[in-house]
């Protein structure tokens, strides 16, 4: 399961929507070979061993489906031809992110293994959630909650957790996720053993693990869990959209996922659509609809339309246009229109302050969900 939904491969560094060319691999190889000496001299404190593998038969079920991780839409692997879905600043921004990486003989040989790590944290945490690398969004976030869970009538419903680089370089948090998910590790003291190894290759890396490619996941699951990553955010709002509208967005398109789940039945008797990149560009753009209804919303986040289209913009252009992907979310230019079509009908409702039920908003998006795509 965690294969297909968090592994991204070394090619993923090279991915069409991203403008490294791929012919760094081959300079990748010669880093490698050049530093395998000095590497393997320090093997014994820089290499985890066998025992730090994770056991593949761990269930992380209930996870939604497979592929609808932000991160997989951050770093997908399908090359992009069509203009709308042309390079924007955020890939500009990626590229930063992701230029490290090649000078880093150490976070290309963990980078996975580190990405499972993080999702695992992320997932599994049951502690007190900060938001923001330092916990500067945390209170902005709470109060976003409070707010949706009013607005959509899901009172004490929805766990949203943070994800952090942090949480990797920690001894504690990582000892704790290896007593779960580690293989062969018996007593604490196994447990310990790993997370010193990889303390020692966080402390001779320059990019492990403080990269906000560790922290990039964004995803509902079907278990009432939401998660948002710090890098996501970051990376987002250094292309000068300001950060509280970034957490909002991404926020409100997930809450719109579990509205989708708890109806899922009722909505889908037999699925949103038979073949399945059609169900998923169908449930997508619903989430949109329903994100940009509560954002620009009287009584719910109360943006203008102005700096929505301008956040929606930006964040719909992660997104693909790979068609016949299962995981095909819509094109950059069906998605505007689906939240052109949410702000629409939040503005509608502005002088009287109504909110729709759940079921109200449904029926709304579907009655023009066939004009998204004229």
């Amino acid at each position: 399961m965690l294969k297909n939904f968090n592994k991204i491969a070394m090619l993923t560094l090279c991915a069409g929507l991203i403008s490294i060319s791929c012919e760094k691999e081959n300079e990748v190889e010669e880093i490698i070979d050049a530093h395998s000496a000095s590497m393997n001299a320090s093997q014994s404190a820089r290499t985890v061993n066998a025992n730090a593998a994770l056991n593949p038969e761990f269930n992380v079920e209930p996870v939604a489906y497979a592929g609808h991780n932000l991160r997989n839409e951050v770093f997908k692997m399908d090359a992009v031809a069509p203009s709308e879905c042309a390079p924007t600043a955020f890939n500009q921004e990626i590229n930063k992110v992701i230029e490290p990486f090649f000078s880093d003989p150490l976070a290309l040989t963990y980078y996975s293994l580190y990405l499972d790590l993080n999702f695992y944290m992320a997932y599994l945490d049951t502690s007190e959630q900060y938001f923001g690398d330092e916990g500067q969004y945390t209170n902005f976030v709470r109060k976003r909650v409070r707010e949706l869970e009013k607005f959509w009538g899901m009172p004490d419903e929805i766990r949203v957790n943070g994800q952090h680089t942090a949480s990797l370089n920690d001894r504690e948090k990582l000892a704790d996720l290896y007593m779960i998910v580690g293989v062969d590790v018996e007593t604490r003291e196994d447990a310990y053993a790993i997370a010193d190894q990889l303390l020692a290759i966080n402390e001779a890396s320059p990019v492990l693990p403080e990269s906000p490619y560790f922290a990039m996941d964004g995803f509902a699951t079907t278990g009432n869990l939401i998660v948002i990553g710090d890098g996501i955010t970051s990376v987002l709002a250094n292309t000068g959209i300001a950060e509280d509208i970034v957490w909002t967005g991404i926020l409100a398109h997930e809450w719109a996922h579990q509205i989708q789940f708890d109806n899922f039945t009722e909505w889908y008797p037999n699925g949103a659509d038979e073949d399945p990149a059609a169900a998923t560009r169908l449930t997508e753009l619903e989430a949109d609809f329903l994100a940009a209804y509560y954002m620009t919303h009287k009584r719910g986040a109360t943006y203008n339309w102005k700096r929505v289209e301008q956040f929606f913009e930006l964040f719909f252009n992660i997104g693909d246009c790979s068609f016949a992907s299962s995981g095909h979310h819509g094109t950059p230019l069906q998605r505007m229109e689906a939240a052109r079509l949410g702000y629409e009908l939040a503005s509608s409702a502005q002088k009287k302050g109504h909110i729709l039920s759940q079921q109200e908003a449904h029926e709304a998006f579907m009655a023009e969900f066939g004009n998204i795509f004229e």
